[in-house]
């Protein structure tokens, strides 16, 4: 209750919403009692996913818009792999998605992704998602809530953004009672759909990448690294944009509040890559475990670059998968975002990021 006190206070005094976060709430309570229920359920009526093995898991990283979505949508077409879609992340519980498949549809005017731009990536009940939002589905806790909330309040480095976005701060039970989590959702899935191997994707997770190898030594890991200059401010865009559609963000909120919460956003996702580049330099990454693709790489040299994926996974890719590979290598060369943002719009500049980031040009040629 708690957590549901904070954001219904930072929605109440920034975005002048009063009545609404509280269906919000209610739905949300009641949709984690149903599937806590029919989890509980499967220890009973389905316990053969508790034996479910995971085989060298793959896990996809990086900040967001940094052709995460695409790696991780694309990979699947190999057969080998499986992932959640968005309302299978709602309805966890084995039977619970037997008996929720058909119903799909109809939730559709539920879907907690409606407020996404389609510009970015489409987001359909039915498209493969993120699983950190299955994590904030179920504890309403970790990056997503700071960035989409708790960040209009809190001052960067302080003690609560340093416990979601520094790891040696995140706290071990919580760190704990994530994978914990995850790794009962991940089994199910394998159990259901009856695959050898998950690929997560996780934007969050790239913080925890020492906790990854702790609990997963045979993981793999694909880093996804896009020049800061697009993909910070293409992030930024696409939280705002999610803030925008729901509670018209521009209209409700001061000019001085938005821009305290845009200089939060900046530091999360400068953050985010130096963490990562840190266990990188200090040699915590072991070569046979890491796979780095460069965005530039993913949209004009496709086809080796997914070679290069597939054998860093040890997947023989089947004939069908080459046709879809050498399909998708011709709309990559041509491809343009329809995903529009200015540095200005979010209070930056690009000398500004370069000099932030300047290890990442180097390191990467970007």
């Amino acid at each position: 209750m708690g957590k549901y006190a904070t954001l219904y206070s930072i929605l109440r005094r920034h975005f002048g919403v009063w009545f609404r976060p509280l269906l919000t709430f209610g739905a949300i309570q009641t949709r984690l009692a149903l599937d806590s229920l029919a989890r509980a359920g499967d220890h009973l009526l389905a316990p053969g996913f508790k034996k479910q093995a995971l085989d060298r898991p793959v896990f996809i990283l990086g900040n967001p818009r940094s052709g995460t979505t695409f790696v991780h949508r694309f990979l699947l077409n190999t057969g080998e792999l499986c992932a959640f879609e968005l309302w299978e992340m709602l309805f966890t519980g084995i039977l619970a998605r037997k008996l929720m498949r058909p119903m799909v549809g109809a939730l559709a005017p539920f879907n907690p992704a409606r407020y996404h731009s389609g510009d970015a990536h489409e987001t359909s009940l039915r498209d493969v998602e993120t699983d950190d939002a299955m994590a904030f589905f179920r504890f309403m806790d970790g990056g997503f809530l700071w960035a989409y909330f708790l960040a209009w309040d809190d001052q960067w480095n302080s003690e609560l953004s340093k416990s979601y976005f520094n790891a040696e701060a995140i706290p071990k039970d919580r760190t704990r009672r994530l994978f914990d989590y995850l790794e009962g959702c991940w089994k199910r899935n394998l159990y259901v759909k009856q695959k050898a191997r998950i690929v997560v994707k996780s934007s969050l997770i790239t913080l925890q990448v020492d906790d990854i190898l702790a609990r997963y030594p045979d993981a793999k890991l694909i880093y996804l690294v896009r020049d800061p200059v697009a993909t910070i401010p293409s992030g930024m865009s696409l939280i705002s944009g999610v803030l925008e559609n729901g509670y018209q963000m521009s209209r409700r909120t001061s000019a001085q509040s938005r821009a305290h919460y845009q200089e939060n956003l900046y530091q999360a996702s400068v953050r985010m890559f130096t963490a990562f580049e840190e266990r990188l330099h200090q040699g915590a990454l072991p070569a046979e475990t890491l796979h780095v693709v460069r965005y530039p790489d993913l949209m004009q040299n496709l086809e080796s670059t997914m070679q290069g994926l597939l054998d860093f996974l040890e997947i023989a890719p089947t004939p069908e998968f080459q046709d879809k590979l050498r399909a998708q290598a011709e709309k990559q060369r041509s491809h343009k975002s329809r995903h529009s943002y200015s540095l200005e719009q979010y209070g930056l500049t690009e000398e500004r990021i370069r000099t932030d980031l300047d290890f990442l040009y180097q390191r990467y040629e970007l």
